[in-house]
């Protein structure tokens, strides 16, 4: 029995439920995008997109992005889910926007034009989609430092903070003010997810690994 899992975490987890390393291969999925864009520092907003519910952290984000002050900018939250109705009431006149379900070539649109795109995740996450697609962009991330979601971006990588500390996800935040801190870091994303996932790396190790 062959394993393939999306990152070195999960690898790393499996290991020490007794799973013999030497069959698990770690093969992040491709990520293939038709869209030309050209990264803005100056966007005047910031993108969640996702599910809309309590362990993805969203009203922790929302009083994080409104704590940090950060003038003139909106927060566009997308997609649906159980808390949504809450969090509409809950912000209502606040600088959030809350866009309904849209096609991923809206989204792909809406994140082109943004600032940066964030999440607040309470889990474990495996390939972070919204945020690979935003490197792909050249869009910077902001995350927190859980599972695999580091292993999608260079090292020491500026815009993560620590899982359930709002207080330093707010600190963050404030680099949205830093245009020039925002537009490099977008350009190393885009160079490091590139490489990263390959499409002619990725096949070359799949076929190495179903033909062993």
């Amino acid at each position: 029995l062959k394993l393939l899992v999306l990152t070195q975490f999960h690898k790393n987890f499996l290991q020490k439920l007794g799973v013999q390393k030497e069959k698990i291969t770690v093969l992040p999925n491709l990520i293939n995008l038709n869209l030309e864009s050209v990264y803005s520092s100056e966007s005047n907003y910031i993108v969640y997109a996702g599910r809309i519910s309590e362990e993805k952290g969203i009203d922790e984000l929302i009083k994080a992005f409104l704590d940090a002050n950060l003038s003139n900018l909106t927060l566009k939250i997308i997609g649906n889910g159980p808390s949504i109705n809450y969090l509409k009431k809950k912000y209502i006149g606040k600088s959030v926007e809350f866009i309904n379900e849209i096609s991923n070539t809206d989204v792909l649109d809406i994140i082109s034009k943004s600032k940066g795109v964030i999440t607040a995740t309470k889990l474990y996450e495996g390939q972070p989609t919204l945020l690979c697609e935003a490197s792909t962009l050249g869009v910077p991330s902001f995350f927190p430092e859980s599972g695999g979601i580091a292993e999608f971006f260079p090292k020491d990588y500026d815009l993560s903070y620590k899982q359930f500390d709002y207080v330093d996800l707010q600190n963050k935040l404030k680099i949205l003010n830093n245009l020039e801190a925002l537009t490099n870091q977008g350009k190393k994303n885009k160079e490091f997810i590139s490489n990263y996932l390959d499409e002619q790396i990725l096949v070359e190790k799949f076929k190495k690994v179903i033909n062993e």
